[in-house]
């Protein structure tokens, strides 16, 4: 899935964390984002899906990288 791989790639590198120790099911607040790195990541998919302004608390709602990809595609 080619939005899970983007997302995997923004979390690693707002994280400092390896891509392939990120685990995909894993709660998106345990990879310690600071609310900057949420923002920017937020922006980040605005942009990149050209989607309307996101509210970064969707971190929250949608807590895992396989659950923001599908609302993501949801989305688009």
């Amino acid at each position: 899935m080619i939005i899970k791989n983007w997302l995997l790639d923004k979390i690693a590198e707002e994280s400092g964390l390896e891509k392939d120790t990120i685990n995909c099911d894993e709660p998106i607040e345990n990879f310690e984002l600071d609310s900057l790195s949420s923002i920017s990541i937020a922006f980040d998919i605005e942009k990149e899906f050209n989607l309307d302004e996101i509210n970064p608390t969707v971190f929250q709602e949608f807590n895992t990288i396989n659950k923001l990809a599908q609302w993501i595609q949801n989305q688009i």
